[in-house]
């Protein structure tokens, strides 16, 4: 039995265990510690620290084919008074039972105004606050229409509407015309704003009332119903905020899936019911999209015209996805969407020269061992605010390898190798 153990051990010393300590650093360099590839917008700000450790890593290399800022913090950076203000202009044809999606990464207190028409009926928008990668669902087996089950803070959402000779613009409409790069608002000015336009409708005595997750509609007599504007403000609860993520900011994601289905005789196609459950517990609104002949770009939505108007006042990080999709057999649906997003910024307490890169495409930052030190890379916006073609580029993040941590795991394999001398 003695010796039975002696052989267990001599193979685990000599087989199992260096093999261990051969592939582990190997896995280590080229999976968990390997060079990433984020994909970045214009004046996205993000926390650069998957596959990288300071224990593992003795620099962090940065590269990009544009340039960008990067500084290197102890911690997460400290949220700015002032809001970065985007406009993001985008058109989408969908056929049939088809779905295309805009996704956002919101940190808490960002504010988002949607502006969207279609030209023609059956288009509609959700809104989902989902997780990194939106579940698309496979959409190809029927389901009994059901009840669509709202998100839990979906009671906190208001619902108003106003016509088009009362609009009210966004803060400095002009500068929002002239798309200058720089556009920062102090948080209180937009507060100021939101508060404005929720006490007028609040007069008009319009209010949508939401509770026991139904929606139960006020009586109310609205005018000049020719040339209505649709405006919704749906406002997530302040809740306990939950810990954040490496995020500070995200590009935004766009995505979408067709699917062909036979239409049922029911008022809600079976599109339409799958959308609602693959997304059931999710949804924060679910809107009808107002159609017009005339929405054929999105300069229709500049102008006193028939459309929808969406105030979102984010109360918690997370991802948030509109989703625009049309159940319309007779013709492709042209849907155009403005989002004005108003995003927090950050303070950089005066960064040194030894540890900030501004306007460079490549950087390197030595990394001290067992830190807690965070790269923030922040892309500046090149050519003002307004995007409306796909503007999207790649940031290379590397790590350069600590060696006299690697060394451990051979010189480890030399001793056990000595050590079967003695068994």
């Amino acid at each position: 039995m003695h010796g039975a153990k002696r052989v267990v051990a001599f193979c685990f010393l000599t087989a199992i265990l260096p093999s261990i300590f051969i592939i582990t650093p190997l896995y280590l360099r080229h999976s968990i510690f390997s060079d990433i590839i984020y994909p970045v917008a214009e004046s996205d700000i993000l926390a650069i620290a998957d596959g990288i450790s300071s224990v593992f890593c003795q620099g962090h290399h940065l590269q990009m084919n544009t340039t960008f800022n990067a500084y290197q913090l102890n911690g997460i950076p400290q949220v700015n008074d002032k809001k970065k203000h985007i406009r993001l202009k985008k058109s989408m044809i969908l056929p049939d039972d088809t779905f295309e999606y805009w996704g956002f990464f919101l940190l808490n207190s960002a504010l988002v105004k949607l502006k969207v028409c279609s030209k023609y009926m059956g288009a509609r928008v959700l809104v989902v606050k989902g997780e990194k990668h939106l579940k698309t669902c496979r959409l190809m087996e029927k389901t009994q229409t059901l009840d669509t089950k709202m998100d839990e803070e979906h009671f906190k959402v208001k619902v108003t509407y106003e016509k088009p000779a009362e609009e009210i613009g966004m803060i400095d409409e002009d500068s929002l015309k002239t798309n200058n790069a720089a556009e920062d608002y102090d948080e209180d000015n937009v507060a100021i704003y939101f508060q404005n336009r929720l006490k007028k409708f609040g007069e008009k005595n319009i209010t949508t009332k939401i509770a026991n997750k139904s929606i139960e509609f006020v009586k109310q007599k609205i005018s000049n119903t020719n040339n209505q504007n649709y405006s919704q403000n749906f406002v997530n609860s302040e809740g306990n905020r939950t810990k954040r993520e490496t995020n500070l900011d995200a590009p935004y994601k766009h995505g979408g899936t067709a699917g062909n289905f036979t239409k049922e005789e029911s008022s809600v196609s079976s599109f339409e019911t799958e959308l609602k459950t693959c997304y059931n517990g999710q949804i924060l609104l679910n809107q009808d999209i107002p159609d017009s002949l005339l929405c054929t770009n999105v300069d229709y939505l500049e102008e006193n015209s028939i459309h929808l108007q969406t105030f979102h006042d984010v109360g918690s990080d997370g991802y948030y996805y509109y989703i625009f999709y049309s159940d319309n057999d007779a013709y492709d649906n042209d849907i155009h969407t403005i989002f004005d997003i108003f995003k927090p910024t950050y303070h950089f307490e005066s960064p040194s020269t030894e540890k900030s890169c501004i306007n460079v495409t490549e950087c390197t930052f030595p990394l001290k061992f067992w830190s807690d030190e965070t790269v923030i890379v922040e892309v500046p916006t090149r050519n003002g605010i307004e995007h409306e073609e796909e503007d999207i580029t790649y940031l290379l993040s590397r790590c350069h390898p600590r060696m006299t941590i690697y060394m451990i795991f051979p010189i480890l394999v030399l001793f056990l190798i000595l050590g079967c001398a003695f068994l």
